[in-house]
């Protein structure tokens, strides 16, 4: 049949195309390569722009399938907030949709406060979703910080056991993120697991320790800091010490005292006297009197604030040489504490910049005056 039809095919349909391939079709090896090499270059670009094209379609409908989820459960999470019985709810939730709640639940608390995040947490357990959270802590990094912040949302003590082994997670973000959730739970027992591991884990921002420490609270992170403090003899426990200005100043001020008192070096001061300046004791007038000579301009800088909190009257000869001072900020603190002293005027400031022989300490005190006429 085949060869039937190949013997009544017209010329022009058949034997055209292959003679004029033939005749486009390059003789030389080398020249043929190329070719094949423009032609499969040429489908691989095809292929990847029909790959675009696939992916794109599949994410823009799962975006619609979400907005759709969000929408059919955005009235419930809000009876919720506001009701304390179990709204109905009417929407399917199956399996595959329940990471799909949790996020949007972990939304909605954090712009809630008060009664209203406490309906939430109960609604959450009512729907046995809590379980859910707990098994989403065996997956992968994403699922695990859902999770995380579902629990630390719900800060149940009864959910520690499971949580507690993530604080050693090589992976810092799923640590720190167990750490915040731990202490929502217990602020006290958490700090004194999550500040002996710190020691351990340079690769944990100064800046989140010092966020977990204002999250759990002056008492809870006091007692713990010190005794890393004062039994580690690990060298890396030196990058904690800022965090003792979280801690309450009363139980800190004896390191604090110690450390001025052995000259220890221009971090550890600095930390001590803003101790110090939170608990303002005039007891340690004459350790703050001494740390104004140091030769670093920050622990100077660190003394005149602490020594602002407790002028006195008499305090302008004082403050007034360190309108002189090298450092900008040192001026600048000195002349705020001249104008803050008590039984200031504006007459008795004009006279004291008359006595400024510095015209940047002179820039410094005019500054403060006008502020004060402000």
């Amino acid at each position: 049949m085949l060869s039937e039809w190949l013997a009544r095919c017209p010329r022009w349909l058949c034997e055209a195309p292959a003679n004029a391939w033939a005749q486009l079709w390059p003789e030389d090896r080398m020249l043929q390569l190329a070719l094949y090499c423009a032609l499969g270059l040429g489908a691989l670009t095809v292929l990847v722009l029909l790959q675009v094209l696939l992916l794109g379609e599949v994410s823009r409908r799962r975006t619609v399938r979400r907005q759709q989820f969000n929408e059919q459960w955005r009235p419930f999470f809000a009876l919720c907030s506001l009701s304390d019985e179990l709204p109905p709810s009417h929407a399917p939730l199956p399996r595959r949709r329940q990471l799909w709640f949790l996020l949007q639940w972990n939304r909605t608390q954090l712009q809630l406060r008060g009664a209203a995040r406490e309906r939430m947490n109960r609604a959450l357990i009512a729907l046995g979703m809590d379980r859910q959270a707990l098994i989403l802590l065996r997956g992968r990094v994403r699922s695990k910080l859902i999770g995380l912040t579902c629990l630390r949302h719900l800060a149940d003590p009864a959910h520690w056991q499971a949580v507690q082994p993530l604080l050693l997670s090589r992976n810092s973000i799923v640590a720190l993120s167990a750490a915040q959730t731990l202490v929502a739970m217990d602020a006290i027992k958490a700090m004194q697991l999550i500040l002996p591991a710190a020691v351990n884990r340079p690769d944990w921002a100064l800046p989140r320790l010092t966020s977990l420490c204002q999250q759990a609270g002056e008492q809870a992170v006091t007692t713990p800091l010190l005794i890393v403090l004062s039994s580690s003899e690990d060298p890396r426990r030196e990058r904690l010490v800022p965090l003792l200005v979280q801690g309450d100043p009363r139980h800190a001020a004896p390191w604090a005292r110690a450390r001025l008192d052995e000259g220890a070096p221009a971090e550890y001061l600095q930390v001590a006297l803003r101790c110090l300046c939170e608990l303002g004791d005039p007891r340690d007038r004459h350790r703050l009197l001494r740390a104004l000579q140091h030769e670093q301009d920050t622990v100077r800088l660190a003394a005149l604030q602490a020594l602002h909190k407790q002028a006195r009257r008499e305090d302008s000869e004082l403050f007034l040489p360190l309108l002189s001072d090298s450092s900008w900020w040192v001026r600048q603190a000195a002349a705020d504490s001249l104008a803050a002293m008590p039984g200031a005027t504006l007459e008795g400031l004009q006279h004291l910049l008359e006595q400024v022989r510095d015209r940047y300490g002179q820039d410094a005190l005019r500054r403060a005056i006008a502020e004060v006429r402000r």
